[in-house]
């Protein structure tokens, strides 16, 4: 698997650092680079991305966070200080299930972007995705039964990019689009930073406020100005401005 470690390892707390989907530790860099004397910071690949090995065929985020709270384990990670997860999109979702799945192991969490809610659709918009849906079921049946290629047309049509570029991680990327994580977060209960980009249409600032409204001792914060990519770029500054704020609330 590939880390990068960074930042002072001899005291404070450790941050381990989750990127989004489709993304790897690079992502995150810059950011953690402007915190880097707050503690130790761990850039991880996370299974299936950069250069760290996939998990079984359709993992859900939940074993997504039952490897993570093994690493942590096997790397007596928690030795070394209080362990806070900072996320962004998909790393969000992970962080998420850490937090309900393995609370001992988390002191705090940092949420960038954070997906993993349901988002209000209207009414169109869900019918569309209902035909859609069963659009996608007859292309599968008409290529198991005739031998045609009917899904793979649909997928190229229809499907995102996300869903397109995923190879292998296909049935991963599935498994986890269609989660709501609203009971794990309503079972999490450590300090946690929820930050959004006012601009950012594909993790928008509604789910921010849910999560704010699940996660007992959660704060939110928006943005404004900053999408789902560039609040990490131009965006990092303020957010390293609030983090360094929270920090000194919780250590």
């Amino acid at each position: 698997m590939r880390r990068v470690d960074i930042g002072n390892s001899q005291a404070g707390p450790v941050f381990i650092w989750l990127h989004g989907w489709g993304q790897d530790h690079r992502s995150l860099l810059s950011l953690a680079t402007l915190l880097k004397r707050q503690g130790h910071h761990i850039l991880l690949d996370q299974p299936g991305f950069g250069q760290t090995a996939m998990l079984a065929k359709g993992a859900d985020t939940a074993a997504y966070a039952d490897w993570l709270a093994d690493y942590i384990d096997t790397e007596a990670i928690s030795a070394q200080g209080p362990v806070i997860l900072v996320g962004h999109s998909f790393g969000c979702r992970v962080s998420v299930q850490m937090a309900a799945r393995h609370p001992a192991l988390v002191r705090a969490m940092i949420l960038i972007s954070g997906a993993g809610l349901k988002r209000r659709r209207s009414t169109i918009w869900k019918l569309r995705a209902a035909g859609l849906k069963a659009l996608g079921r007859l292309a599968r049946l008409c290529d198991r039964l005739f031998g045609t290629s009917l899904r793979q047309a649909y997928a190229k049509r229809f499907g995102s990019a996300d869903y397109r570029n995923a190879g292998d991680l296909r049935d991963t990327f599935v498994s986890v689009v269609n989660e709501d994580l609203t009971a794990e977060a309503e079972a999490a209960a450590c300090p946690t930073l929820l930050l959004y980009g006012s601009e950012d249409t594909e993790t928008p600032p509604e789910l921010g406020r849910k999560y704010a409204s699940l996660i007992q001792g959660s704060r939110y914060i928006e943005l404004e100005g900053y999408g789902h990519l560039d609040i990490l770029g131009r965006g990092a500054h303020q957010l390293e401005a609030r983090i360094k704020m929270f920090l000194k609330e919780i250590l």
